[in-house]
């Protein structure tokens, strides 16, 4: 008996010890947690104390310091309703989930989606930047599409491998369709005269200043809508990796059109972060609201993370081939054998072949052997 009542007073204390523990903790998680809000009110204070006492540097130094602090502190004392809060978010994303949807179908409207971010950013730098700007975001969109339709024609004209007016039967025949002629000769003729009317217009209206009483746009005003339309226009996104590779950086591998894609992407959506606040502190909400869904919230979740993705999944799928030294590129002094071009910079494979990364990369996506030797790539 004696026995038996000293195991039921260690279990009961043991029991004790532990619910102390549980209670413990809690009392320490959630003043953890209290500490947090208390910390991160000078983030919700009116009219941004840090940045009023310090600006912005002094705002930077603080998120820094005290910023991981509060994560590595809940962390370690995470209070009993974060799983709830964790199930709460898994039910919200499941309701969320037919607004997702919305969104891919609005972005697969690439046209739509982008004219209307850039008449969103456009109207954000009018209400900030130009004083009693009524139309100059309009003006502007105009402007700039004016200016994509010119650089489009001359884009065409550059890259055009077809000078003949005439349209021939089939691709090895001589005999020449007449209808389809005389209507390629008319479209190529229309165009060549749009885009001259299109120009002189253009340099007659700046040069005259006729009708642009509403157009008085601050140079802050043009370098932030013309960087964001450049960035953002399908015209100019195809012509920037072409740009890109003139320079022949060996170090992109090939992948100048995904990193000029995640750069442009990134770009815009950092232009439109800071319109935000900025369009909240003078009192334009339901402004505000617009563009940090559509041009930060939609465009950076599924715009920049795509391009993201693809320039982290083009660059994994190399990642595991070592690059070649400049000594066994000059020992070698070899071709890459998919595109017949010298080799500045190589990916070698385990069967100690070398490749350029990027025809690598496109021979990784149909194949996983060697081009060359047609062996299984084994790596120890």
């Amino acid at each position: 008996m004696g026995m038996i009542s000293r195991v039921r007073g260690r279990i009961r204390s043991d029991s004790f010890s532990k619910i102390q523990t549980i209670k413990s903790e809690d009392k320490i998680a959630n003043i953890v947690w209290l500490l947090s809000l208390v910390l991160l009110l000078p983030y919700w204070a009116p009219r941004g104390l840090l940045v009023a006492l310090g600006g912005a540097w002094l705002m930077a130094a603080y998120t820094c310091l005290v910023v991981p602090v509060l994560i590595s502190a809940n962390y370690r004392y995470p209070a009993r309703w974060y799983p709830a809060v964790a199930k709460l978010a898994q039910v919200v994303k499941s309701a969320y989930a037919p607004l997702d949807r919305c969104e891919r179908l609005f972005l697969q409207m690439n046209n739509l989606s982008t004219m209307l971010c850039q008449l969103a950013v456009f109207t954000a730098c009018d209400r900030l930047l130009v004083a009693q700007g009524k139309l100059t975001s309009l003006y502007s969109l105009m402007f700039y599409n004016v200016l994509t339709y010119s650089v489009s024609y001359v884009r065409d004209l550059c890259t055009k491998e077809d000078w003949s007016p005439y349209v021939n039967l089939t691709r090895n025949s001589r005999v020449k369709h007449l209808a389809m002629s005389a209507t390629k000769i008319v479209l190529e003729w229309t165009k060549a005269v749009t885009f001259i009317v299109t120009i002189t217009f253009v340099l007659l209206t700046l040069g005259l200043e006729q009708g642009l009483d509403q157009f008085k746009p601050t140079a802050l005003y043009i370098t932030l809508t013309g960087t964001y339309y450049l960035l953002s226009e399908r015209t100019f996104l195809e012509i920037w990796p072409m740009a890109l590779s003139a320079l022949k950086l060996e170090r992109l591998e090939g992948m100048e059109v995904l990193y000029c894609h995640a750069w442009a992407r990134g770009v815009t959506t950092v232009l439109a972060v800071p319109l935000v606040p900025a369009l909240a502190w003078c009192g334009r909400w339901r402004l505000a609201v617009l563009v940090m869904y559509l041009c930060v919230f939609v465009h950076g979740r599924h715009r920049l993370g795509e391009a993201l993705m693809k320039v982290k999944e083009a660059r994994g799928s190399v990642a595991r081939f070592r690059r070649a030294t400049a000594e066994e590129l000059a020992t070698l002094e070899d071709i890459c054998a998919v595109c017949l071009g010298s080799m500045k910079s190589a990916r070698v494979t385990p069967c100690a072949h070398l490749f350029h990364a990027d025809c690598l990369r496109r021979c990784l996506a149909t194949s996983d052997r060697c081009p060359l030797c047609v062996r299984p790539y084994v790596f120890y």
